[in-house]
């Protein structure tokens, strides 16, 4: 009996402390109030080599007084700056310029100026990021063409910064833009010794605009080049890394192609010491508009003929691409060499130590395959 008594007791001494555990919450809780949520940052070149790091907080909905200020002149979001040697350190002057913590699982975008990438290293520059427990693998990196704080004001109001930039970029609605590139993305591309490509961004007037793509090499991890809007199409056509987009017909008259659907091969092909590629490009999509009053797209001969008007453009953008990379940069941003990895393990560890040399002299030939599956309510004149 006394036994009993005694397992009654221990559990109802343990049942207790679990209470008092649950009433007291969890031992890392933090009421919103106290949190200042970051939705971005940007880094530059400061004074004496250092770096200066911009964050973006977002401001609370309602002032003191519980009114709500969005539709007023404040700005939803305030920008702190501080500068240092690295990030860590910079954190903590920030730190002591603000009440409450610094919250970065929110932060959903990081922008570094195009000198800061040029001569530092990417994987230093955002090797806090991989470190800090708050933030995520999704954030999105961007190079800016100039200075990366300009990026994160806009004239625009009651819009967040940073917000626009993310959902820009999250869109993919043309060719024109980079499939979006996250810490993830990078950190395996940095990894591998492979060289990549990150989205450019532009701060003009008052807003921001996406132009072309910051070519970062594989060994240094710096900016080496850009590629202008038109060669970013070009990639995009050459990896099927987009989502949608238009091409105009070369013709004298607007002709516009709809991108549907696209895809695109990478097929390495190795004889002894030979290794050539062959990319193998297909799309559908429709006549978005058409100037071109010759034209019946009723009639199967002038829909055949203006297919092939679009691949020779889509040839033209693909080819300038390749020729970047071959001869101005020397370097593979395409994933051609993971293609030859999977396909021919060993004749990827022969060449993968000196493979954007071995790239920049590499044959590619490719086709493209445009077929229109729709023209609109209007085929003929």
């Amino acid at each position: 009996m006394k036994k009993h008594r005694v397992i009654k007791m221990f559990y109802l001494s343990l049942v207790q402390t679990l209470i008092l555990f649950l009433l007291a919450g969890c031992w890392s809780y933090n009421t919103i109030e106290d949190l200042n949520f970051v939705a971005g940052a940007s880094l530059d070149s400061g004074e004496d080599g250092k770096i200066k790091s911009t964050l973006q907080l977002i401001l609370p909905q309602s002032n003191n007084k519980g009114q709500n200020t969005g539709g007023g002149s404040q700005k939803p979001y305030i920008n702190v700056s501080a500068t240092g040697d690295s990030l860590e350190p910079i954190g903590w002057d920030t730190t002591l310029t603000r009440e409450g913590i610094i919250f970065g699982a929110h932060e959903k975008v990081v922008i570094i100026s195009e000198d800061l990438a040029r001569y530092n290293s990417i994987r230093q520059l955002i090797d806090l990021y991989y470190r800090d427990i708050d933030i995520r693998g999704n954030t999105l990196i961007f190079i800016a063409n100039g200075r990366a704080d300009e990026t994160l004001d806009l004239q625009e109001p009651n819009i967040i910064p940073a917000f626009r930039i993310l959902e820009i970029a999250n869109q993919q609605l043309t060719t024109k833009v980079l499939k979006p590139t996250s810490l993830i993305n990078i950190l395996s591309k940095m990894e591998a010794d492979s060289s990549f490509l990150i989205q450019r961004i532009v701060s003009a007037e008052g807003d921001v605009n996406f132009d072309g793509a910051a070519v970062i090499h594989g060994k240094t991890n710096k900016l080496i080049g850009y590629f202008n809007k038109e060669e970013l199409e070009g990639f995009n056509w050459l990896t099927g890394e987009s989502k949608g987009g238009s091409v105009k017909a070369q013709t004298k008259e607007p002709v516009q192609y709809q991108v549907e659907s696209m895809e695109s091969k990478i097929e390495p092909i190795v004889k002894g010491n030979q290794i050539l590629f062959k990319v193998k490009i297909e799309t559908e999509g429709r006549i978005a508009e058409n100037w071109k009053k010759s034209y019946r797209l009723f009639q199967n001969k002038d829909v055949k003929q203006l297919e092939k008007e679009i691949e020779k453009e889509i040839k033209g953008l693909v080819g300038n691409t390749i020729k970047k990379m071959q001869e101005e940069y020397e370097v593979d941003v395409g994933g051609f060499g993971n293609r030859l990895r999977i396909k021919y393990p060993k004749v990827w560890a022969r060449m993968k130590d000196d493979w954007d040399e071995k790239f920049s002299t590499t044959p590619i030939h490719y086709s493209v395959k445009v077929v229109i599956k729709d023209y609109g309510m209007i085929g003929s004149d």
